[in-house]
């Protein structure tokens, strides 16, 4: 069944304890009426093994017959890792064990008041088991037809690095993995790791600390690899018992900070789902916009969901001690309007709720659904169901069809240095916050930047690098080649000044960077809290940086900003058809901590730096303007983030388009002044028109 060719609604509704089984009828009568197409269900393992090859799909049944009944279509939801208690009697040598020695158990969880996890999919015996399952499921409702798409992993990422499992069976999985990279020379391996006492490979294990050294960096590398691995599997098991049928999958947003700590690489992930998505809570993550162009770019073309949006308070974090000061924020009916065109303007496909209506048990009780305790309607529900009627209506329709253009830049999304950080510091801020930043000041600069591996960077004359601190040598090879065939390379402080092993080379910049940024290093601070409110001196005012100072000696190169004792801050070259700027700190780190209007106009002046022109100039803080290419004509997004509404101009790129036809598609129709638009935009709502005529 292929997806809609419209935007589509939806929730996560049937957890097996909830909601009633005597109000489910009603609350998909009430759906279908509301406008959503799509109900994800949490298939938990738990609740249907209930014996030994007893499988109770009763419940289950039921809500795909009424999907059927109204019209709707179901998402089957896996959780093959919330096993049955009756396992641990079996499998009790296949649990699952922390880095502190604890062997886990099944503990409840809020999100489904079911037990989950404790044993290892690492151990054979606990992956024919899920095997088993899985099969059972495909088999069951393949040939139903309310049936779209299996999901295989909700949120992918482990959460927390506490969560990494170092049993036996995940051990020996290691020393495979390592067999594999170190073409099964131990010696080799001993050598790198600084281990030289190794003799056998039942003395390697994985390692229960955190630091800088090759044996946690070989370690990030293998938790990712074989997270994926288990992706795969669920995907392949469940293809070869229903190949007809879509798989789907929705990470965090996070690969900006879990790819190193826990595994969140939504870039990976999404190769192995058919549709990708994200969940997205305010307060807790990033920039909205930031979330749903990061999804946009790992989904590389494939639609993708925003698979989670919260729709009410989140209270309940607080009682799991995560208190955020927005966490009632989405209790707002108009703040679910913008979170959900915000979505829609990145590019999203279709916008879920975690929960249809909140659960009446456990730690989470009360929290996030559209609906009331009781499924009755709410303000916020009418905002969606308001939000659906729009998009069905005839005139928008067209939209969908339409994409968003590619970003204007790019930032790097650098693994190794990435993992690099949370070696050093058990955390993955300092590389987070410097590419949340830089992030942050392309957007309010009007700039479109997408965040993109290194097999992305091909479609992009402007790169940015955040807290590039450590690179591989093919990595450095790649970007040499791009900028010498006329790339724009800006990289933040110490480039590339450790290896993917955390070794540190004593000549800096290294590796044939000197040459590519023309410059070689003066000295350098790695004291991360000294650093805080660094400033560098420019022509044009004090651009904000911070976490390490590295100041340059030129061999080539153009000083063209400085620290306040006069030390070389920024130096520009030319290296082949391109041009390169490095800044010895990370100015993304120091627009985050404190976004100035020199901040802003530096980032907004990188366009320039490239040789290029921005498409939009903005005039109003808060406004978010996209543009999107569809097969015959443009769509132009104008999103107001404030709680006010915004009178804006805008000024079109001529050599992108001029705009001989406007369509209003939402909001009101704007002025026109030349190639300048002068929008009003009401409070937390966007202007879209149809451009054609060019």
């Amino acid at each position: 069944m292929e997806p809609n060719a419209d935007f589509e609604f939806g929730a996560v509704y049937f957890r097996k304890s909830n909601p009633p089984a005597e109000d489910w009828e009603r609350d998909y009568q009430v759906a279908a009426e509301d406008g959503h197409t799509l109900f994800r269900h949490w298939v938990i393992r738990n609740q249907i093994e209930i014996a030994p090859g007893v499988f109770d799909w009763e419940d289950y049944e039921r809500q795909m017959d009424l999907a059927a009944k109204y019209g709707m279509r179901v998402v089957l939801a896996e959780m093959v890792n919330d096993v049955p208690d009756w396992t641990f009697r079996r499998l009790d040598h296949a649990r699952g064990e922390t880095r502190r020695g604890e062997r886990r158990w099944n503990e409840m969880n809020g999100s489904s008041v079911s037990p989950v996890g404790g044993l290892c999919l690492d151990h054979p015996d606990v992956l024919a088991s899920g095997e088993r399952f899985l099969a059972e499921m495909a088999k069951h409702f393949r040939d139903h037809p309310a049936l779209f798409a299996y999901d295989i992993w909700n949120e992918c990422t482990f959460y927390q690095a506490e969560n990494m499992c170092v049993c036996p069976a995940t051990q020996e999985r290691f020393r495979e993995w390592l067999k594999e990279h170190y073409q099964g020379d131990l010696r080799t391996l001993a050598r790198r790791w600084h281990r030289n006492s190794l003799v056998d490979w039942e003395d390697v294990r994985l390692p229960r600390q955190v630091g800088p050294y090759p044996e946690v960096m070989d370690a990030v590398r293998f938790y990712n690899d074989n997270a994926l691995r288990l992706m795969k599997w669920r995907r392949e098991v469940l293809k070869a018992n229903d190949p007809n049928h879509l798989v789907v999958a929705h990470g965090n947003a996070r690969s900006f900070a879990d790819i190193a700590s826990c595994c969140g690489d939504d870039f990976r992930a999404a190769e192995h789902a058919d549709i990708f998505g994200y969940t997205y809570y305010h307060g807790t993550q990033c920039h909205p916009f930031l979330a749903g162009d990061l999804i946009r770019s790992a989904s590389r073309g494939k639609r993708f969901w925003r698979a989670e949006a919260v729709g009410n308070s989140m209270w309940a974090y607080r009682q799991l001690g995560r208190p955020s000061p927005e966490s009632d924020r989405m209790a707002d009916p108009q703040n679910i309007r913008l979170d959900c065109l915000i979505s829609m303007a990145c590019g999203a496909t279709a916008f879920q709720n975690p929960r249809w209506r909140p659960l009446l048990d456990g730690s989470l009780f009360g929290a996030f659904g559209w609906y009331g305790m009781d499924g009755s309607r709410t303000d916020r529900s009418a905002m969606i169901a308001d939000l659906g009627a729009w998009s069905r209506q005839p005139e928008v329709m067209p939209l969908w069809q339409a994409k968003p253009l590619p970003g204007e830049a790019a930032i790097l999304l650098l693994e190794e240095a990435q993992a690099q950080c949370y070696g050093l510091y058990n955390n993955t801020d300092a590389f987070s916050l410097s590419l949340q930043g830089a992030y942050a000041g392309f957007l309010d600069a009007g700039i479109q930047c997408d965040i993109v591996r290194l097999d992305d960077i091909e479609r992009y004359d402007l790169l940015y690098l955040p807290y590039p601190v450590a690179m591989s040598a093919p990595v450095i090879e790649r970007l040499k080649c791009w900028v010498e065939k006329g790339g724009s390379l800006v990289s933040e402080g110490c480039p590339g000044y450790f290896d993917e092993y955390a070794h540190a080379f004593p000549v800096q910049p290294a590796r044939g960077l000197a040459e590519l940024f023309g410059c070689t290093e003066g000295s350098v601070s790695f004291g991360l809290d000294r650093m805080d409110g660094l400033e560098i001196q420019m022509a044009h005012g004090v651009l904000q940086a911070g976490i390490y100072r590295q100041s340059y000696q030129l061999t080539g190169g153009q000083a063209v900003g400085f620290y306040t004792d006069g030390g070389i801050a920024i130096c520009d070259h030319s290296y082949g058809k391109g041009s390169t700027r490095v800044v010895g700190s990370m100015p993304g780190y120091g627009y985050y901590r404190n976004p100035t209007p020199a901040g802003q106009e530096w980032f907004g002046s990188l366009i320039s730096f490239a040789g290029k022109h921005a498409r939009l100039q903005l005039t109003k803080k808060g406004v978010v303007a996209r543009l999107w290419q569809g097969s015959e004509t443009m769509y132009l997004w104008i999103v107001n983030q404030n709680d006010a509404p915004v009178e804006t101009a805008l000024t079109l790129d001529p050599t992108v388009l001029t705009p001989e036809a406007v369509r209003c598609i939402r909001g009101a129709p704007p002025q026109w002044e030349g190639t300048k638009i002068i929008a009003s935009v009401p409070a937390k709502d966007a202007l879209i028109l149809e451009l054609s005529g060019f």
